[in-house]
């Protein structure tokens, strides 16, 4: 018998098992680069599609000792919370004589098991007890059969994370939790396995969004239906979620060639499908007089290419800016670059997605440039960026490059940015976020964001050409709410979509 639970830390002091937020003592320490992105294997698409999980095997023999235990049941055992937690189950016979389902005790003694599941069923809101650094809480779980034979000699079980579903902290007014709780069950936990796995994706990791949507949908009906709810925001993260895992996938290139781009064109259509009945859930909303916004902040691209080692936003992007003679790392015995920067011969280092800092005395505790060369250096640098050629495809991989006072056209200017900005060339881009919002992809992908509208107050059956920006959107809501603009607005109402009311 095997089952497995996801992990997102390798690391033994620290698991996800009911989420860092339960505790709150692990706060994040800022003030040094932690993570370094020199190679493939460092980059978000491989390790986002390689998410860690825990397997267990357990044997699977004839029941013993139970105090209601059907004829022909076989039992396991299930560990959670790092073995602390032991939970029997029993696998039981259909009225065929075949093995279909699951069902699991908190002990042997117990008359009812604490949840049943079923084979091609997944099944939420399990609430058992979980244990970290010594505290016990009750937790809710989502759990599904990948396998069971019919005989009896084998099953594959998989167990969500766990939720606190005492958990409030992210409520106002607290009071809403529980009842939220009472009338619409507790969160159901969704799943983030599955990336190069096609079977995990199809059988846990979207369909575990799709429980979730709809506990989604239910709240916000509820609230507007039993609480007078007037204007509601909601924020789904499925396709984001997905995008983030599967998305580089949809194209086979070498470095993935072991993955079909067919079935993860698939995939990415099923979590537009989902998010398509996830609004379907409010489309009774416009027969009752609501107006409703369809908005995004951003698109996901399916790259052309195996993206250069620049741009990457989840730590220093060192490959290309050692090439170019900017980042100094050091070196071991062998000559090897190390996990560490060399500060006294590094001019620049890029990180943070779209910049690049210079390292600047007076101002970066470890500065070595003059202010008086910063400028020179810049156009330098720039010049180098715009040469680069991949050594893959052989084209250039950066399109725009700014210093900080010319990046105010884009609006990534100012003292938090970096000293230069820059996007990657379409054709070498990631997901999202290391190009401009034009930028296309492969499988009619895009980074564009979506708005569309309609309701009272809103034009039926108009498109305009006007550029809306995110900054639009507040200032639109305002207007249609009757209200004033937020003070430090930058965005203008879309008054070529409104109706002459409005």
């Amino acid at each position: 018998m095997r089952y497995f639970r996801p992990r997102r830390y390798l690391d033994n002091d620290v698991d996800d098992e009911m989420m860092e937020l339960w505790w709150g003592d692990t706060a994040r320490q800022g003030g040094e680069i932690r993570t370094y992105v020199m190679d493939d294997e460092d980059t978000e698409v491989v390790i986002g599609s390689k998410v860690a999980y825990d397997i267990v095997n357990s044997p699977l023999k004839d029941a013993t000792g139970w105090a209601n235990a059907p004829e022909g049941a076989k039992e396991f055992t299930i560990l959670t919370s790092g073995g602390v937690m032991r939970r029997p189950a029993l696998i039981l016979k259909n009225e065929a004589g075949e093995y279909d389902r699951v069902a699991i005790y908190k002990n042997k003694k117990a008359e009812a098991p604490i949840a049943i599941i079923k084979k091609g069923e997944m099944v939420s809101n399990i609430i058992d007890d979980v244990t970290k650094k010594e505290v016990t809480k009750p937790a809710c779980r989502s759990m599904k059969i990948l396998e069971l034979d019919p005989a009896g000699t084998q099953v594959r079980l998989w167990i969500s994370n766990a939720l606190d579903i005492a958990n409030d902290m992210l409520w106002h007014p607290k009071t809403l939790f529980q009842e939220i709780v009472d009338n619409v069950g507790v969160v159901p936990p969704v799943s983030l396995i599955g990336g190069e796995d096609a079977e995990l994706v199809r059988e846990i990791f979207e369909p575990s969004w799709v429980q979730y949507n709809k506990w989604q949908a239910d709240c916000m009906n509820y609230l507007i239906k039993e609480k007078g709810y007037e204007v509601v925001f909601s924020h789904l993260h499925n396709i984001d979620c997905a995008g983030h895992q599967l998305w580089h996938l949809a194209k086979t290139l070498p470095e993935w060639d072991y993955t079909d781009e067919k079935v993860y064109q698939g995939f990415i259509e099923k979590f537009y499908l989902q998010t398509d009945d996830y609004l379907g859930e409010f489309m009774h909303l416009l027969d009752e007089g609501w107006t409703i916004l369809l908005v995004s902040d951003h698109g996901l691209i399916v790259g052309e290419n195996v993206p250069p080692i620049l741009g990457e936003y989840g730590g220093l992007n060192t490959k290309v800016m050692e090439e170019l003679g900017y980042t100094v790392m050091k070196k071991d015995e062998n000559g090897n670059s190390i996990r560490e920067v060399d500060w006294e011969k590094t001019r620049a280092v890029q990180i943070r997605g779209n910049y690049i800092y210079i390292n600047l005395k007076g101002r970066d505790k470890t500065g070595i440039v003059d202010p008086a060369d910063k400028y020179a250096l810049e156009e330098q640098i720039i010049n180098d960026l715009y040469n680069y050629r991949d050594e893959r495809s052989g084209r250039r991989v950066v399109g725009i490059c700014l210093r900080n006072k010319d990046a105010v056209i884009l609006g990534t200017h100012g003292p938090e940015c970096g000293d230069i900005f820059f996007s990657i060339e379409e054709g070498h881009n990631r997901l999202h976020g290391d190009g401009i919002s034009t930028s296309e992809g492969y499988h009619e992908t895009s980074v564009s964001p979506i708005f569309v509208a309609a309701g009272p107050g809103i034009k039926a059956g108009f498109t305009t050409d006007r550029i809306i920006r995110q900054v639009d959107v507040a200032p639109s809501v305002s207007a249609l709410l009757g209200l004033r603009f937020p003070a430090q607005c930058e965005g203008a109402p879309i008054y070529q979509i409104f109706t002459e009311e409005i």
